[in-house]
């Protein structure tokens, strides 16, 4: 359970580069297992508050105060006991092994030429298990992977045992798979060692599924902070990033989903208010061909099932980011008899099955063969922007099917087709 414990205030905060105002009078505070996202365009000063608080920069006006205590009344090292960062871009030496990289974070803990203890071992051991990299312990730096590297960095800042973390968009450069799971690490950071993180993101979905707070700022001040829903709604990112979405609270989901519209598109708004001809929907999909349809279906307020999707597919983050519920196989592996039934089940209680304009492959072959057992039995409707021979990977096996399927479906040609009937 959170305390209402305070550990970060802001107070009238100002800075400038060569007299140019870059942070305006930032006022806001952070309690124990906050996990706050900062948001807002380039250039509005994201960074350069982090620097601030860490004392990597110090403001013209203001204070600062962590723990109840300005940073500027204490020294550096008992600030870095306090406050822990992981910067954008750091520089890992490939001479060091992922242990060593982390026992740094030891430092503000020992005196001028003292060797780490049994503790400093059991602490850096437990920053290691917490960001799930012990078992690259002995492993150099350079062997590993941009999410792994990201973990060791997140470890190190750790070991210094932080009451507050301060990362400057930690998932850049990471796959969705990468962002998901490391984002998922430091919330239970915050839900089970009640440490409090401040973070830079550029996602709002990212922020809005792991955050509880969000600070959005705009020409170098607050704009809006408080509370997701108080928050994240089509004003406020409007006003913010002057563009237009739609803001939905998926069944289920208490997180807003912030879908991005197409400006271009004139008659979105239309599509939106149009009666449902269903109420529950099964959708086949995958490899990124059924994001705009997620979106879709996710604004027009339908109940949504997906499968079968690997973790990590576009169209699984897609899905999970809409509250769809999802049969889901592991990375890279072929769909399970276990998650084909779980698949077929989903069918069943769907009033209707919409099939995305996706490749088959041996790997997702069992997605159309699940579908096969309800030709004439389920309405069927089929996104078909391409034509399967040019989409089929199994030797005609997947032609075959589909085929058959589309015999007895109704056949969209394009995403504009479908939004005229669904």
């Amino acid at each position: 359970m959170k305390s209402s414990e305070q550990i970060l205030k802001v107070e009238n905060l100002g800075f400038k580069y060569n007299e140019k105002e870059i942070l305006k009078d930032i006022c806001f505070t952070l309690e124990v297992g906050d996990f706050v996202g900062i948001l807002g365009p380039n250039g509005c000063g994201k960074t350069t508050l982090l620097k601030n608080i860490n004392r990597w920069l110090k403001p013209d006006t203001g204070n600062i105060y962590v723990n109840g205590e300005s940073i500027y009344r204490v020294t550096i090292k008992d600030l870095a006991k306090r406050v822990a960062t992981v910067p954008q871009d750091t520089y890992l030496d490939v001479a060091f092994t992922v242990e060593q990289i982390v026992l740094m974070g030891r430092n503000p803990h020992l005196k001028n030429f003292e060797s780490e203890q049994k503790e400093d071992i059991a602490i850096v051991e437990d920053a290691m298990k917490s960001m799930d990299i012990l078992h690259l312990r002995d492993k150099p730096v350079h062997q590993l992977s941009g999410g792994e590297r990201q973990r060791v960095l997140i470890a190190r800042a750790l070991a210094q045992q932080p009451s507050l973390l301060l990362l400057d968009e930690p998932t850049s450069h990471l796959d969705i798979n990468y962002q998901w799971e490391l984002l998922g690490l430091l919330k239970d950071l915050c839900l089970k060692k009640s440490l409090t993180i401040l973070v830079v993101l550029h996602d709002i979905n990212l922020a809005s599924m792991f955050c509880n707070k969000i600070i959005l700022l705009k020409d170098h001040k607050i704009f809006k902070m408080g509370d997701l829903n108080e928050v994240l709604n089509e004003d406020n990112i409007k006003a913010v990033f002057d563009m237009d979405v739609r803001v939905v609270t998926p069944k289920g989901n208490p997180k807003p989903v912030v879908i991005f519209l197409n400006t271009s598109d004139e008659n979105e708004a239309i599509f939106a208010k149009k009666p449902k001809p269903f109420h529950k929907l099964h959708v086949i999909c995958g490899g990124g061909e059924g994001e705009e349809l997620l979106s879709y279906l996710g604004q027009r307020g339908y109940e949504v099932s997906v499968g079968v999707l690997n973790k990590g597919d576009s169209d699984w983050e897609t899905a999970r980011r809409l509250g769809f519920d999802i049969v889901e196989e592991i990375p890279f592996s072929p769909i399970s008899d276990e998650n084909a039934a779980k698949n077929i089940s989903y069918i069943e209680k769907a009033d209707a099955v919409i099939l995305a304009n996706i490749p088959f492959g041996l790997g997702n072959l069992k997605n159309i063969m699940c579908l096969e057992g309800f030709i004439g039995r389920k309405d069927i409707y089929i996104l078909e922007e391409n034509d399967i021979n040019e989409r089929d990977y199994t030797n005609g096996a997947a032609v075959k099917i589909y085929n058959k399927i589309k015999d007895k479906a109704v056949v969209f040609k394009s995403m504009q087709e479908l939004k005229e009937i669904i």
